[in-house]
């Protein structure tokens, strides 16, 4: 089902950089099995992997759909680390499920490989338009919708109350740090053999992460087209010599490269001071500083030419197999819909794909305070910087970030040589 020229193993090889570590959402957390398997007709199969929150939520949401259709949703919860190879060896068997939940920078490569149910007529008239334009572009291709953007996540900067106390401390995007200013406020911190200023979380897979950083400078990943790379540019350089100093400078702790450990655990530590993290992390990253009696907060991610966010989150996804594919269109339209969305993103302390949500205050169950400022945040996910990530490349263009970026950080490679090399590499993946 999925072509052997477009294989995600092929594209991923032995690097850690998988497409199952794209995000961080979901990891962590007790997972439980569930029953369904294969499209059976008379009810749909739905894999995905979930958290507590999640699952219960997805289980309010089916009972409801259930409740007006008759058609039951059977539910096959994996572990994180297994969902996709399951749903690949399932395709292949010609035995996969009607649903499954993705994440964004996955969905390009099953498009392109005929795996999924083109939604574009099955969805009600007018129905993503509802979406914001950059997870429009995020589950497109060809023109063609074949998915729905059911949530996102995407970074801010937390940061110690008590270490921070006395510095400027952005309450609005207008508002957000320059780069030199967060420059400036983090080189004010104290810094040890082990204190660090910061951590950044472009860890393991996320390299992608890193691209904010070419954004917010005005660069690009790959050109307008999408068919070759533009990385090897002023915007380019400037980003990579800038971030490559927070290593150089000892401003990050070293272990937190592109191959190196989850930077949360040191923020709830006190290893570092501020942190660059997700909105998933809060249910994890509160109760450590409630425990401990600290305090922290959040403010907006350092902004350049343009404010700029990374692209987190899942979609879900019909596959072309489903029997089913009505219904499996009509789950997807009421999933994503304003009411469920919003009961999902408050449980599961995700944000809001849908326009008619950003206004809204959604009862979140950890920091409603700061899950604000996520929800604006995200508004600076541009539809640009998603249909570059989301290619169906993209997986095999990462595991050369990643590589790259650990020639910058740790061994201090010349920038320019550094990005002529990526260059390369980019132009080779999407050949």
């Amino acid at each position: 089902m999925i072509s052997g020229r477009l294989s995600r193993r092929g594209f991923l090889g032995a690097s850690a950089a998988g497409a199952l570590a794209l995000t961080g959402c979901g990891t962590g957390f007790a997972l439980q099995r569930g029953d369904g398997t294969g499209s059976t007709e008379g009810r749909l199969s739905f894999t995905l992997w979930a958290g507590e929150a999640e699952l219960a939520a997805f289980r309010t949401v089916a009972e409801r759909w259930t409740a007006t259709s008759g058609i039951p949703v059977a539910f096959n919860v994996v572990p994180f680390s297994e969902a996709l190879t399951g749903v690949d060896a399932n395709l292949a068997s010609d035995r996969g499920p009607d649903l499954f939940r993705v994440t964004y920078q996955d969905i390009g490569i099953y498009a392109a490989g005929g795996a999924l149910l083109d939604l574009t007529d099955l969805l009600p008239a007018g129905y993503v338009d509802g979406f914001g334009e950059a997870f429009v572009s995020a589950v497109q291709s060809g023109g063609r919708v074949y998915g729905v953007p059911h949530h996102t996540d995407t970074s801010l900067v937390l940061y110690d109350t008590e270490a921070l106390a006395g510095a400027r401390i952005p309450g609005s995007l207008d508002e957000a740090w320059t780069w030199e200013e967060f420059r400036s406020v983090a080189a004010g911190l104290p810094t040890g053999d082990a204190q660090f200023a910061f951590g950044v979380n472009w860890q393991l897979a996320g390299a992608y992460r890193w691209l904010n950083w070419v954004d917010q400078r005005g660069g690009r990943l790959l050109t307008d087209d999408l068919d070759g790379p533009a990385i090897d540019s002023r915007a380019g350089r400037d980003a990579l010599a800038f971030t490559q100093a927070f290593f150089t400078d000892g401003l990050v702790p070293p272990t937190t490269s592109t191959k190196g450990s989850y930077v949360d655990e040191l923020f709830t530590t006190g290893t570092i001071a501020m942190v660059f993290a997700g909105d998933f992390l809060l249910p994890t990253i509160d109760p450590a500083f409630v425990s401990a009696g600290r305090e922290y907060g959040a403010t907006f991610l350092p902004a350049d030419e343009r404010a700029s966010a990374d692209l987190g989150g899942n979609a879900v996804v019909a596959t072309a197999q489903s029997v089913n594919p009505e219904a499996a269109a009509d789950f997807l339209a009421f999933l994503a819909d304003d009411e469920q969305q919003a009961l999902f993103c408050a449980q599961a302390t995700v944000l809001p794909t849908r326009t008619a949500l950003l206004g809204e205050r959604l009862d979140y169950a950890v920091r409603p305070d700061l899950m604000e400022l996520f929800v604006e945040q995200a508004t600076t996910i541009t539809p640009q910087l998603s249909a570059q990530v989301t290619v169906p490349q993209f997986n095999a263009v990462n595991a050369s970030m990643v590589d790259r970026l650990e020639q910058a950080f740790l061994a201090g490679d010349d920038p320019g040589e550094v990005l002529a090399a990526l260059a390369e590499d980019v132009a080779g993946r999407l050949s």
